[in-house]
């Protein structure tokens, strides 16, 4: 039985291996799409880590589709065995439940595929410029593609394939069935009006349909789903059409499968939210998950104000941009409210009273202003300097708890409070603060980084009265108005010009979930365990994001008083989050 795993194993990831080998540039050794290590990860996962060797026959098997066997065959191949590997090995470390039943399975599932992606990436790279087989010129962009390549078969194509093999055998009640049935009719059409060259508005009904499936039918109904997207999305890059378009593979890969990697995330946790199953959602959060979950939406946060809003804004109004993102928060978070059940969100909600209300509204008005006075001060300053300032909520946190005696002042809060402003000043690149810092920049980016501060102390007096789902979709609700009134102001509502441009919608999209999302979303959920100043501390990990996504992009070098900023930054974070101070002191 054993060899009859290893055979089909091997079998099915040289088959796939060889299929990536379409999508990779002449002679680079990079897919754009690496399937294989979905399926060897799902493999691993479900046959055990010992299947292991048909990895590497599999991968020498199919080694020659892209190119001539050279010196970097034999490394390449045992490198991309030893990321699958890595990647069960973890998930299995973490004791995941691969049936993603539980959002903190799905929390353990993506950090055991990054811990293996993010490594093995940068080793595959270094390999590759060992042996010359890759520009040294060409490094950043193809550090990106083998990283997030990896991540997307990893997380798309092994998560799905995980929950199918393992839930293969549990029933479907009749009603159920059909109606999963329909749903996923509707996104296999809508996924291929999207991904043609001319449909791409209907993105928002595709985001709502598939946050529809995935609530209703569960684990399943999210796995399906995503290989649909990640099917249609696929056949457009090898293709060479579709929105997520650009002048080669390397940039049509990086473009559609950042898209594709922050839709299927989503999917998956909304899935595991409608499975139904006994601590699919934690009741009180532990202090463990709360602090993960708020480094990657931090992560997340600084990737999306360092390169995808910068790009974005250079062809769509900041107020196009603000607008279309916060409309695609809000369709998926109202689909996946509807798709786990509306009768207990309806009721938090009339349960909550007035007092919810308008802290609802302030909360979304803040939210509003503090990404459309980020973007305005992108036109005045340098775009490191504009997150620095940006990102000065926790300060402001500080010293106000401090002003009203609810934070004790002791050496850890001053401590903490000096490693980020130092951190700050030491990060920020050219000559220093006043080389280039115009009025009109410094006060858009204070004014962004108040808004963050208001915005955390609205969605905490929101989380003492209702429940995470109801707060973030008020909060979406209002600022999605907020931005169609400056929209209409300015006379610059969204139109198909939008959805033409072949990088705009990833980008978009990306901004919408990664960086508007999922960050408020984590923040609504864990502001009541670690109160608003804690939380806010979190958004000190995006400058260092800025002038690390620079580097790795080759637009600046790291210099050292920037390398002694990002530790004293982080630094900072590590002190601040171990005050103990109880929630309702903020």
């Amino acid at each position: 039985m054993w060899g009859v795993r290893l055979v089909l194993l091997g079998a099915a990831f040289g088959a796939a291996d060889g299929l990536s080998a379409l999508t990779s540039s002449p002679g680079s050794g990079v897919a754009g799409i690496w399937v294989p290590g979905g399926i060897g990860l799902a493999g691993l996962l479900i046959g055990g880590i010992g299947l292991w060797p048909a990895l590497v026959v599999g991968g020498m098997a199919a080694a020659p589709a892209y190119g001539p066997l050279s010196a970097a065959s034999v490394p390449i191949v045992l490198i991309n065995a030893l990321a699958v590997v890595m990647a069960a090995w973890a998930i299995h470390r973490l004791g995941t439940d691969t049936r993603l039943g539980r959002l903190r399975d799905v929390a353990r599932f993506v950090a055991g595929s990054l811990v293996a992606a993010i490594p093995l990436g940068a080793l595959g790279i270094a390999t590759l410029l060992a042996i010359g087989s890759t520009e040294e010129g060409a490094t950043g962009s193809v550090v990106a593609l083998w990283i997030l390549s990896t991540a997307t078969g990893f997380l798309v194509v092994g998560g799905a394939v995980t929950v199918l093999g393992r839930r293969w055998r549990d029933p479907i009640p009749g009603p159920r069935l059909v109606e999963a049935a329909v749903g996923l009719a509707a996104v296999a059409g809508l996924s291929y009006a999207v991904f043609s060259d001319e449909w791409g508005g209907l993105l928002l009904v595709l985001l709502l349909v598939a946050a529809l499936v995935a609530g209703r039918a569960g684990p399943r109904g999210a796995a399906i789903t995503s290989l649909l997207v990640f099917g249609f999305t696929a056949a457009t890059v090898m293709q060479g059409g579709g929105p997520f378009g650009g002048d080669d593979v390397t940039s049509r890969s990086l473009s559609y499968q950042t898209a594709v990697l922050v839709m299927a995330v989503g999917l998956m946790a909304i899935g595991a939210i409608g499975s139904g199953e006994p601590g699919a959602v934690p009741a009180r959060p532990t202090l463990g998950l709360a602090v993960g979950l708020l480094a990657g939406g931090g992560l997340a946060l600084g990737l999306s104000e360092a390169i995808v809003a910068p790009e974005l804004i250079v062809v769509v109004p900041k107020a196009q941009v603000t607008l279309v993102g916060t409309l695609m928060a809000l369709v998926v978070t109202l689909g996946a409210l509807a798709g786990t059940g509306l009768r207990g969100h309806v009721a938090a909600v009339r349960s909550a009273g007035g007092r919810w209300w308008a802290w609802a509204a302030v909360a979304g008005a803040a939210t509003f202003g503090a990404e459309e006075l980020f973007l305005m001060s992108l036109s005045y300053i340098e775009v490191t300097r504009a997150i620095v300032l940006a990102s000065l909520a926790p300060v402001m946190l500080l010293a106000v708890g401090m002003a009203r005696r609810q934070v004790r002042v002791s050496a850890a809060v001053l401590g903490s409070l000096a490693l980020v402003l130092v951190g700050f000043y030491a990060i920020t690149p050219g000559d220093g603060w006043l080389s280039g810092l115009g009025a009109e920049g410094l006060w858009l980016g204070i004014g962004s980084s108040t808004c963050t501060a208001i915005l955390l102390l609205a969605l905490l007096a929101c989380r003492q009265q209702a429940g995470t789902g109801p707060t973030v979709a008020a909060t979406f609700a209002v600022a999605a108005a907020c931005a169609a009134v400056l929209a209409a102001a300015l006379g610059v509502l969204p139109g198909t010009n939008l959805w033409a441009n072949e990088a705009v919608l990833g980008g978009i999209l990306y901004v919408a979930i990664l960086g508007a999302l999922v960050p408020i979303l984590v923040a609504t959920w864990a502001v009541p365990l670690l109160g608003a100043t804690r939380v806010a501390l979190f958004e000190v990990l995006a400058p260092p994001i800025a002038v690390l996504a620079a580097l790795a992009w080759g637009e600046s070098p790291v210099g050292a008083w920037q390398a002694a900023g990002i530790i004293l930054l982080l630094a900072g974070v590590a002190v601040g989050a171990r005050l103990h101070v109880s929630a309702h002191a903020h």
